[in-house]
């Protein structure tokens, strides 16, 4: 009986597509939050990837600063020097500071990695929650279905790409070259492993599996969508970055509830990141960029084939499938 009460309570509120919750009856059933604990739930995960990330970039230049003290400055009568001269020691915090900047790549990628196992026992630990309140998930898209949300996230990628050369939109601003140079400085297996595989998954636990899903649950899906789209591509500091980080946000957004598994989402920004990193490499952009005819017409079909794709995946049937009273009655 109570599970045919819940398939009803289902039936009547789920009348919207990628609808993950039945708000009104999860709100009852919630308790009444603080204003604290409702920020904290909400920010929460953005804050512990951020202190993390701080955490982890004041080691890196803690060990970066012994160990270049202990090739450079090895008596005590050299250190004692450094430091009772301003000018010296302004000069050496600017070249550790430098050294840091070459280092981005890896500090990204450790930082990644550090915060992935914690951003997946929130995760888990919400979806222990759900099936604990009874709240019934989406069906998962079967894995036949991935590519298409893969092909879509490359040509979007892609295309964004070449919008933002044609529009020469890194010249302004200088902090998006400057950020750009020193992530693609590192070899190339480093920039796989953390920029194509370590960064994504850990973004997609906290910005999608965590921050999305947790405010569709308390708003809607596409207020959910578009909130966490903005902070996402904020966080990306430089202005070219946080207008691509916006758009894909979007796009990882909508893939994530068509799909019903945030391993979507998770694949389409490592394949994302792939070809931006391999693309970069090989000079793909600067291939493109010497004739404006090729880049534009390249352009266009990364759109037609985007929208292509977003009507295949428009299709694909997210709800769960609910039993009959018949089937119900004999459980």
């Amino acid at each position: 009986m109570k599970v045919r009460i819940i398939m009803e309570e289902w039936q009547n509120g789920h009348d919207q597509p990628g609808y993950h919750y039945h708000q009104e009856q999860d709100k009852k059933r919630k308790p009444i939050e603080t204003p604290g604990k409702r920020f904290w739930k909400m920010w929460g995960p953005l804050l512990i990837k951020w202190g993390i990330g701080i955490g982890v970039g004041m080691v890196v230049m803690a060990a970066m600063m012994v160990a270049y003290m202990k090739t450079h400055y090895q008596t005590q009568a050299a250190l004692e020097a450094l430091m009772s001269d301003q000018n010296k020691l302004m000069g050496f915090y600017e070249k550790m500071l430098n050294k840091y900047i070459d280092y981005t790549t890896w500090v990204e990628g450790l930082s990644a990695l550090v915060t992935i196992p914690v951003m997946a026992i929130l995760y888990h630990g919400d979806r222990k929650k759900e099936k604990k309140a009874g709240i019934i998930p989406d069906k998962k898209a079967p894995l036949w279905k991935y590519p298409a949300a893969l092909i879509m996230a490359l040509a979007m990628s892609l295309g964004l790409n070449n919008l933002i050369i044609i529009g020469n939109l890194s010249a302004v601003d200088a902090s998006y070259k400057t950020t750009m140079n020193a992530m693609y400085s590192a070899p190339l297996a480093i920039q796989i492993l953390c920029l194509a595989v370590l960064v994504p998954i850990c973004e997609e636990y906290v910005f999608r599996g965590l921050f999305f899903r947790r405010m569709e649950k308390e708003s809607s899906f596409v207020y959910a969508m578009v909130y966490s789209s903005v902070v996402f591509g904020v966080l990306h500091v430089n202005l070219v970055q946080m207008l691509y980080g916006f758009l894909l946000g979007l796009m990882l957004a909508y893939v994530y509830e068509k799909y019903g598994s945030l391993k979507a989402p998770a694949a389409a920004h490592m394949a994302m990141n792939l070809l931006s990193v391999l693309a970069t490499r090989y000079g793909l952009y600067n291939w493109m960029l010497k004739d404006n005819m090729r880049i534009g017409v390249i352009t266009v079909v990364c759109a037609m084939i985007a929208s292509t794709m977003f009507v295949l995946i428009q299709r694909i049937e997210e709800k769960p499938e609910l039993k009959t009273e018949n089937e119900n009655l004999t459980m």
